[in-house]
């Protein structure tokens, strides 16, 4: 149990710390890494994907539940997934965006978690 609940942890700290990132850089509208070099960008960005990582890990070892097999093929996806969502619909929305992503996250570990596993 303790190493689903590393292994989950490491997981959504280093997806979110990404998808954070890459969030700081299309949140001025446009999708560039300029912005990541602006004062304070990337700590803010550490900071607050940290606490998302925080929240989002009892979903992430639930999904971890069906096997490490599911996570290693369809963990990618969504990460991709998520990515796509963040520089396709982020600089569309606004404000509202990031709940939008913090809710498809959510969503999809959930959906990870449901898939039978594969021997």
């Amino acid at each position: 149990m303790l190493n689903r609940l590393l292994l989950a942890a490491a997981i959504s700290w280093s997806y979110s710390v990404t998808l954070g990132l890459l969030f700081a850089a299309c949140a001025s509208g446009r999708f560039s890494f300029r912005t990541l070099r602006l004062p304070g960008v990337v700590p803010v960005a550490l900071i607050i994907s940290t606490v998302i990582a925080v929240v989002v890990t009892p979903v992430a070892v639930w999904s971890l539940r069906t096997g490490m097999k599911n996570l290693a093929i369809y963990g990618p996806i969504l990460w991709i997934a998520l990515a796509t969502y963040e520089v396709v619909v982020i600089p569309r929305t606004g404000a509202h965006g990031p709940y939008g992503l913090l809710l498809f996250g959510v969503v999809g570990l959930a959906v990870l978690g449901l898939i039978p596993g594969t021997k």
